[in-house]
């Protein structure tokens, strides 16, 4: 009998042992980990190595702004002529050099020289007077060392007045010639030169 006693009691000891084990195991479940406070700095060091630019990056990004700025000085270029005369003004022939001497550093670069005329005079003649015009200024920017291929002469006639009074005033501002540029690759291509002769 007592024997018995001392079994039966062992027995519930060990389930008690069983029971407490158990509880302390479901608890473990339940519990989050703790993340590491103390964060990797690798990422911040990948970071910062993908934000510097290579020497060729910089070298590009540096020529890309030449040229934006080489685009911008060419950017409303127009020169002016006398009554009836394809012959440049002294002020015309200093506009023409400083084009001539961006287009010469940056040969990747093309202008398009457009011709134009006051309203005076028939349309065949303004446009072989535009045409004339723009030819001279040509011909100057080529004896400046200006590639022949970066340069096209087109003529508009009296098609594209910048002043549209009826006056001296106005047809001064329209006996001109226009410069055009475009940037490298832009995929427009260049007007075709008309091959207007005066009457």
């Amino acid at each position: 009998m007592r024997l018995k006693t001392e079994l039966t009691d062992h027995l519930f000891s060990l389930s008690g042992l069983v029971l407490a084990a158990s509880a302390g195991l479901a608890a473990c479940s339940h519990a989050q980990p703790v993340a590491d406070a103390k964060p990797t700095e690798a990422p911040a060091a990948a970071t910062t190595a993908a934000a510097a630019p290579t020497p060729a990056e910089e070298f590009h990004a540096k020529g890309q702004s030449e040229l934006d700025q080489a685009l911008a000085q060419l950017h409303g270029v127009a020169v002016f002529f006398e009554f009836d005369s394809a012959t440049l003004t002294k002020e015309a022939g200093d506009k023409l050099s400083a084009v001539g001497t961006i287009l010469v550093q940056h040969p990747e670069l093309t202008v398009r020289i457009e011709g134009n005329a006051d309203e005076r005079g028939s349309e065949q003649y303004n446009l072989a007077l535009g045409q004339r015009r723009a030819e001279t200024a040509r011909k100057y920017l080529d004896k400046l060392g200006v590639k022949t291929e970066q340069v096209t002469a087109i003529s508009f006639g009296a098609e594209h007045p910048k002043a549209t009074g009826h006056d001296e005033a106005s047809w001064k501002q329209n006996r001109r010639d226009d410069v055009s540029a475009s940037p490298p690759a832009s995929g427009t291509p260049a007007a075709p030169a008309t091959s207007s002769t005066p009457h």
